[in-house]
């Protein structure tokens, strides 16, 4: 099941416990961790938000390790665009920086950046003098992985809000070797709730660096310091395609307009009474989409974010549906909370619907 749920849904103990029963069944898997905007609170049971909270990942082998100091030929998004958990052609259209901070041994360079309105993509080269740890599942590379990171600050020049950056926590990417990383954070501009300029500035500050420990017992590893940019961006909104839709159904859910630009589709709605529902969708091909995130605003608007498509794709299938839920009793978390628990019993589809992209 491909669901992708507004959330801020809560990571239990009892989401650990399904993670170690997979790996324990064969599923050898990078351990990714989310970030989640805080909205309303959505209580699931683990079956059902399982798609959207765990990013199994099986690994494969690689070319061996490079040598400490990578050389980089090229965009980074070019390295990493295909082996990302949302793929698309990013290299295509950013515009390179190259800006580089050192700080305690770690250099960091902002390597490119991609706008199209509605998202802001940068990726980063980091470069530790002391090896990463946990950059391998016992004797192979991780196909896809992340750097941790914590930001004093992330902001553009024509908001006073904080950029959301909810989804995968810190840098999505790959190690090229145990000294060098190299991945991407986006940043969703539509929660700013403002027009988009033309060009702005965007600062970050960066106070830590972390690798993620892969077994229990294992501490992460982490460093510590400050690596600030102060960079300008420039927006293409020319590669980006508003369509309206405005198809209605009588208990008032409607699928409002969709946004496609060459590394995304977003899915904008309006749900009826506050209701959190999911949105499926599938290209010409009848392939489903990617779905990262999805996220409330205005208490029952909707965006829901999923994977770009090709070029040639003529139409999208849209399906908007809830869960069936039977309460089934209650338990309590590791923080004393008591939980409802739900069982699944099968979906509601209340949109069904071919948008042709012409």
């Amino acid at each position: 099941m491909n669901d992708c749920k507004i959330s801020n849904i809560e990571i239990t103990e009892n989401i650990d416990k399904a993670i170690d029963k997979a790996i324990d069944q064969g599923i050898e898997r990078a351990f990714i961790e989310l970030k989640f905007k805080k909205l309303k609170k959505v209580k699931m049971t683990v079956g059902t938000i399982a798609a959207c909270l765990v990013l199994v990942f099986i690994s494969s082998a690689i070319n061996p390790a490079l040598a400490a100091k990578v050389p980089i030929i090229g965009s980074v998004f070019k390295m990493i665009e295909k082996n990302i958990y949302l793929p698309g052609e990013y290299a295509q259209y950013a515009t390179s920086v190259n800006e580089e901070v050192s700080d305690n041994g770690i250099d960091i360079t902002l390597s490119d950046i991609l706008c199209d309105g509605q998202g802001l993509y940068i990726t980063y080269k980091v470069e530790s003098e002391e090896p990463f740890k946990y950059t391998s599942w016992g004797d192979k590379p991780l196909d896809r992985n992340q750097l941790l990171t914590g930001e004093k600050y992330k902001k553009v020049s024509f908001s006073n809000k904080e950029l959301d950056d909810s989804g995968v926590a810190g840098l999505e990417g790959e190690f090229l070797d145990e000294h060098t990383f190299v991945g991407m954070e986006r940043y969703y501009l539509n929660s700013l709730e403002t027009d988009i300029p033309e060009a702005f500035n965007f600062e970050v500050e960066f106070n830590s660096i972390r690798t993620k420990a892969l077994k229990e017992g294992d501490k992460d590893q982490k460093f510590k310091g400050n690596w600030a940019f102060k960079v300008p961006v420039k927006v293409d909104k020319t590669i980006s395609k508003d369509i309206a839709v405005n198809y209605k159904t009588a208990n008032g859910l409607s699928v409002d307009s969709i946004m496609i630009t060459p590394v995304s589709i977003v899915i904008n709605s309006t749900n009826p009474e506050h209701a959190h529902y999911g949105v499926r969708v599938f290209d010409d091909k009848n392939i489903e989409l990617k779905c990262e995130s999805g996220r409330l605003y205005d208490d029952n608007k909707q965006r829901t974010y999923f994977n770009g498509v090709s070029k040639d794709c003529k139409s999208l299938r849209i399906i908007v549906y809830r869960d069936k839920l039977q309460v089934t009793g209650t338990t309590e978390n590791s923080q004393g909370e008591v939980e409802t628990v739900y069982e699944d019993m099968g979906e509601e589809v209340f949109i069904d619907k071919v948008i042709n992209l012409d």
